[in-house]
């Protein structure tokens, strides 16, 4: 089955003293799945095609979204959503003392999800379908709730905090 672990995290020493105190949810990650693992999983899931075209077709997907990117292009991937660049930059005083070499520091490749509600990928459909258990129960340290006492339920908070 399916869920989603989180760990509750109380915010100490913020700079916004109105959050000290408070508490909210962090997500957890359990692993993090190779290209090849991530390729297995996708044709355990029925897929006509083979390993190495599943492997040969992301590959390529990855090296036309580079040279698309490169190209000032945003790429839109239907309900998974689109991918961009950003640049990051270090100020400069004034336009005259501005150099992209100097001043663009990194370049960044960015997601946005699809927030159409054909996706799921919006904020509500994903937590609607989620399923939370609490770090400190899959460890024993802590016993579970019982259903409707608050576990996993209302809206959950944080989503837009970043404690």
């Amino acid at each position: 089955m399916a869920r989603l672990i989180y760990r509750t995290k109380t915010i100490v020493n913020s700079k916004d003293a109105d959050l000290n105190g408070k508490v909210y949810a962090k997500a957890v990650t359990t692993e993090t799945l190779s290209f090849q693992d991530f390729i297995e999983h996708v044709i355990s899931h029925g897929s006509v095609y083979d390993r190495g075209t599943v492997q040969g077709i992301m590959l390529q997907m990855v090296d036309c979204m580079k040279e698309l990117m490169l190209d000032s292009k945003k790429i839109w991937l239907g309900d998974l959503g689109v991918f961009y660049l950003s640049l990051k930059n270090k100020s400069a005083a004034d336009l005259d003392s501005f150099n992209i070499n100097d001043n663009v520091v990194g370049v960044r490749v960015k997601f946005r999800a699809n927030q159409g509600k054909t996706a799921g990928l919006d904020s509500k459909s994903i937590r609607k379908q989620a399923k939370f258990i609490n770090i400190e129960v899959l460890n024993g340290i802590k016993k579970e709730k019982e259903e409707g006492e608050g576990e996993g339920e209302g809206d959950g908070g944080g989503d837009n905090q970043n404690p």
